[in-house]
């Protein structure tokens, strides 16, 4: 290898976004309830986690106490969760304001014809589910619905979706927004980066009007987790991209080794290398 070719690592795969709640059983059931996701085993009595049915990603919920564990203060242009597949919107809307997550459930319609549905989980934490005219991922197989994207409101998004492409060896599979005046070519204001195996995504955006609400977060309260054979190295290319480590190199009692990092922009990032693939 050349002295300026990159080492390459092994593939970065998105696992789990963490967040702590008051009630850890409680929240689980209320996805498998509404959104037709299961529990699966996580191996901690302190976790309990949630996939949608392919098993592409997962919640991985903790009720740590003295810490935050409501997001209501939260709007949905600050941060959100989605999740695709499901047709019957207006059921859906009518389920969900029923059981009880929050009185905000809204429905629209983009510029597309993608169908949207928000709503507020029981911690007050917007959910997005959407029923894409053009599925960005495969659609489900085993389940009626599958985890899309995680939405975040960052400074500059352009920038902030090359810095996960650079350092983290993600890739920009596609852009939401479609220029019609450049014979329908993506425009890539609103990029999406996902990885190679399709299975997760960030949407990126910068909206002025609501705040960056993942820089206040520390790794108990919300943390993006990735799956890597590479944890040193890959935590050694993202510090020199900016990235900052909180907690270095440590392994689980079960042989799991973590690293814990802020990126440039502060929002908590956690590297995985499982002696045991949970997904």
């Amino acid at each position: 290898m050349a002295h300026n070719e990159r080492e390459a690592l092994s593939p970065v795969g998105f696992e789990h976004l963490r967040v702590n709640v008051a009630d850890k059983v409680a929240t689980a059931q209320w996805y498998v309830d509404n959104f037709g996701l299961e529990v699966v085993p996580s191996g901690n009595k302190d976790l309990v986690c949630v996939a949608d049915k392919d098993e592409n990603f997962k919640f991985e919920f903790s009720s740590i106490p003295n810490i935050r564990n409501v997001y209501s203060d939260l709007h949905v242009d600050s941060i959100h969760v989605a999740i695709e597949g499901h047709q019957s919107f207006q059921k859906m809307a009518e389920k969900l304001q029923a059981s009880c997550a929050s009185q905000q459930v809204k429905m629209c319609r983009n510029a597309v014809g993608d169908e949207m549905l928000f709503a507020r989980d029981p911690n007050g934490l917007f959910i997005e589910l959407i029923h894409r005219v053009s599925p960005f991922c495969a659609s489900p197989v085993k389940g009626a619905t599958r985890f899309e994207h995680l939405a975040l409101n960052t400074p500059n998004q352009m920038i902030s979706a090359l810095w996960y492409v650079e350092f983290m060896n993600l890739v920009i599979p596609w852009s939401k927004d479609i220029d019609a005046k450049a014979n329908n070519f993506r425009d890539y204001r609103v990029p999406y980066v996902g990885d190679v195996a399709r299975k997760m995504s960030f949407e990126f955006y910068d909206k002025t009007g609501s705040d960056y609400s993942f820089s206040k977060f520390s790794h108990e309260e919300c943390h993006i987790a990735f799956t890597t054979h590479d944890p040193e190295k890959l935590a050694e290319r993202m510090v020199f991209g900016g990235a900052k480590v909180v907690s270095p190199l440590r392994t689980g009692l079960n042989g799991d080794q973590f690293i814990d990092l802020v990126d440039p922009r502060n929002f908590p990032i956690r590297l995985i290398k499982r002696k045991e693939a949970v997904l």
